[in-house]
């Protein structure tokens, strides 16, 4: 804590030196008029920062069409101007100096939207992949193939995003992301993320934003980055809001339905949404597992047939408040809550093979789980603005419970050749329950330097607390009896305190932003069987740096580093072995250690077209390891074709990877946006007794088109294709997928028909090969990838906008990885 208070001292000593330097104040006048030459009053304009388009104000047309800004400090700018029933306009670069502090764009002109003089019309509609400076945009909200879909669909054909065998979400090749949810990470990770993505409804949100190499402003976790999901929020004085419902069909059926309001006038701010998704999700997995000694010579194997059917009834509601005391303050809280229940019927088939690969005998397991899960956060919050500058002091506090049960039946049935019962059946019962508290608090200062310079702050304190206790029955018998060896309890105790310091700056060509972190954590655990012990305390620097160079006009280059952790999740670290079947286990490591990130980034921007240049190495990387149990736990007893799924840490990761982001208009009516990541991935590390020291390289394309077509109707067609590709000890295949989409306007352009059909061809469906010395897994999966979804959204309510601020509150790591 000592060094979060040093770091609050530096701090407001800075910030006493910035407010004894002289003011730079500016001026920004726009006039907006028709093609008619007549004023637009109530046209919005947005004065954007040039570097990296960040919102700086905004401003309302009077009857004249004059916007005006005020009290601005040097640097360059753009407007963007919009209005109802016009296409959206940028003004040209506008730069405020000593030399000159009063600008005027001059007069511009909004030609009227083809479709509609009432409304935006699709014309003006953002595309569904946007790259800009610091990160890229996935508009879900514009989509029409992701209509009905899921947030995990979307992410998967978001550009460079992986979801593999073990519901692990990857960016450009690298595990380690940290998913939020309006700039909060989410409550889980592994399955239990995968599983609340899949219930939550595409039509919820309204864009993703992609970050790959984010500020010191931010927590230090995410080695590849963060993948921010933000929620609708409807921004539009007075009453208003949207209706929406959908129906999907693929193996099995879809349906969602949701609701927006928003009340806005000048004081207050009343919003919320709530939404509900049912989906029954199929997860068809096929195992090849071959047995070797360690002269390498196969002594056995099984064949396994999954079939798991899970039905996700998804609940999600969020509810909040802005108070608006004076111009300057704004007070606000929030609580978001969803309700999870989640059924699972694994029905697994095996067979049992000998050295000669011959079928010796069969074993048959029925599993049945029946989980809940419910979560509450609530947040209060703080902002004050002192000046139109940029000066303002934010402040949240957060306090959040997340509470999960499991009861689970796994029943086993032995066969010999003939369809004899070879042994007697083995069930297990399984009643867990897990809960997490966090309480977190976070302040941010940032103030606005001379000569376009800006110096921000910050400190954060948190403390998480989980406690999960899991109770397993042996019921072979029909009388219950306690299972000692899987039975267990396990406690933990974070406490994290952190502070940084974020400087940047605006030359004439150049922009430079420089950072540092710190942050102190300390850990304890109990695990009761054993009475085992362990405790952790230490303080690590994240230092960060962003420069941008400007060649000539549309042609930048950048330069950026950083240095990040990733802990591990909360559940990784549970010693409880849960079992799969009576030959595969799952289990957590109390010792995992967290992997730390050096991360470089050269990227060159011409025009619309950039290109990334990236490297990093990765120290003590976390991986998902399937295994022999012997190897893992040498001194448990077990027969040779048992398996175990755990997290290890590996030596270290190197990653090289080029991206490039083109989008291209066709034609008026056809519209291109190209996305391609070729990276490398190598890994070292140790399991047993296989030595890893490998890599390969690997690519990803998409390519999203969207047509045009009159009349109210719009098309899209996407096509993503991920090559094969390193992933610590297993190799992943290639795998490709085609979508389909039409919308329609209707009902006075208030209504909206969608219609997609998702990975037409059935070809998006991961498999891959695990490799050991002594062990080789052969995998494929089969999944609900091909779904056709029909939706209609009605919007209700007025039209004059304003913008609703964002912001994120001060358990975002904390979030991510309490599920973990």
């Amino acid at each position: 804590m000592k060094n979060c208070y040093l770091f609050l001292l530096f701090a407001i000593l800075f910030s006493g030196y910035a407010n004894s330097q002289p003011q730079r104040s500016g001026k920004i006048t726009a006039i907006v008029q028709s093609e008619q030459q007549q004023a637009i009053e109530n046209a919005t304009v947005e004065l954007l920062r040039s570097k990296d388009s960040i919102l700086v104000k905004a401003a309302i047309t009077d009857k004249t069409g004059l916007a005006l800004f005020e009290n601005l400090s040097w640097g360059t700018y753009q407007l963007r101007i919009s209005a109802v029933g016009y296409t959206t306009k940028y003004s040209q670069l506008l730069e405020l100096n000593a030399q000159q502090s009063e600008m005027q764009s001059g007069t511009i002109t909004l030609a009227v939207s083809a479709a509609s003089t009432s409304e935006v019309t699709v014309t003006s509609r953002k595309p569904f992949i946007q790259k800009l400076t610091d990160r890229i945009v996935v508009n879900v909200e514009n989509s029409i193939v992701s209509a009905g879909s899921s947030a995990l669909d979307v992410l998967e054909r978001a550009p460079g995003v992986t979801v593999d065998q073990n519901d692990a979400i990857g960016l450009r090749g690298r595990q380690g992301v940290i998913i939020m949810i309006d700039g909060k990470p989410t409550p889980m990770t592994g399955a239990d993320l995968a599983n609340y993505l899949r219930g939550l409804p595409s039509n919820t949100i309204e864009r993703i934003d992609i970050i790959t190499n984010p500020s010191a402003k931010y927590d230090a976790a995410g080695n590849s980055g963060i993948i921010d999901i933000r929620m609708k929020k409807d921004q539009r004085m007075g009453t208003n809001g949207t209706v929406t419902m959908g129906y999907g069909q693929g193996i099995y059926p879809k349906s969602n339905a949701g609701l927006t309001f928003n009340h806005r006038n000048k004081k207050i701010n009343l919003f919320g949404n709530y939404s509900y998704g049912y989906r029954m999700n199929l997860n068809h997995l096929i195992l090849d597992r071959n047995f070797f000694d360690n002269n390498g010579i196969y002594t056995g194997g099984d064949l396994k047939d999954n079939y798991t059917k899970t039905p996700v009834h998804f609940h999600n509601t969020r509810f909040g408040i802005d108070i608006f005391p004076s111009k300057k303050t704004i007070i606000g809280a929030v609580v978001s809550a969803n309700f999870n229940k989640i059924g699972r019927t694994n029905v697994n088939g095996s067979e049992v093979l000998n050295a000669q690969r011959q079928k010796i005998s069969t074993f048959q397991t029925l599993a049945n789980n029946n989980d809940h899960a419910n979560n509450i956060v609530a947040n209060i919050n703080f902002k004050h603005s002192f000046n139109t500058a940029g000066k303002e002091l934010t402040a949240d506090v957060d306090y959040g419970e997340y509470n999960s049960s499991s009861f689970s039946r796994v029943a086993t049935k032995y066969f010999n050749l003939n369809g004899g019962s070879l042994q007697p059946d083995y069930i297990l019962d399984g009643d867990q329950d897990g809960k997490l508290i966090l309480r977190t608090a976070k302040i941010d200062y940032a103030n606005p330097l001379k000569a376009s310079g800006r110096f921000e702050a910050g400190v954060k304190t948190s403390y998480v607390s989980a406690d999960n206790d899991a109770k397993f029955f042996d019921v072979s018998s029909g009388t219950p009896q306690d299972d000692v060896n899987k039975t267990n309890r396990f406690k933990y105790n974070e406490y994290n305190n952190a502070g940084y310091l974020n400087f940047s700056k605006e030359f004439k060509k150049f922009s430079l932003q420089l950072g540092l972190r710190g942050e102190h954590t300390k850990i304890n655990t109990h695990q009761l069987k054993g009475n085992i012990r362990f405790d952790s305390s230490y303080f690590q620097l994240f230092p960060s740096a962003f420069l941008n160079y400007k060649m000539k006009e549309n042609h930048t280059l950048g330069v950026s580093v950083s240095r990040r952790i990733d802990r591990p999740g909360y559940s990784q670290l549970n010693p409880f072995l849960f079992l799969i079947d009576v030959t595969t286990y799952a289990t957590g490591r109390p010792g995992l250690l967290p992997q730390l990130t050096w991360s470089y980034e050269l990227s060159y921007t011409m025009k619309n077209i950039s290109f990334t240049l990236g490297y990093s190495r990765t120290k003590q990387n976390q991986n998902v390891a399937i295994a022999r149990f012997k190897d893992v736990f040498p001194n448990i007893p077990s027969d040779d074709n048992v398996t175990v799924q755990i997290p290890v840490n590996l030596s270290w990761q190197d990653y090289y990877g080029l991206t490039v982001s083109a989008p291209v208009r066709i034609s008026k009516w056809w519209n291109m946006i190209n996305n391609g990541n070729l990276y490398y991935n190598h890994f070292n590390g140790r399991l047993g007794t296989t030595q890893l020291n490998n890599g390969r390289p690997s690519f990803d394309i998409r390519t999203n088109n969207t047509f045009t077509i009159g009349n109210g109707w719009i098309s899209e067609l996407n096509v993503n294709y991920n090559s094969s590709g390193q992933y610590g000890f297993m190799v992943a295949k290639a795998q490709w997928g085609l979508a389909l989409g039409v919308q329609k306007t209707v009902m006075n352009k208030k209504g909206t028909i969608r219609f997609n059909i998702s990975d037409i061809f059935w070809t998006n469906l991961p498999r891959g090969t695990i490799t050991y010395n002594n062990y080789l897994e052969k995998w494929r999966a089969y999944r609900e990838t091909r779904v056709a979804n029909l939706t209609f959204t009605y919007r209700f309510g007025k039209n004059t906008v304003q913008a609703a601020r964002r912001r994120t509150t001060a358990s975002e790591e904390e979030r991510s990885r309490a599920g973990n």
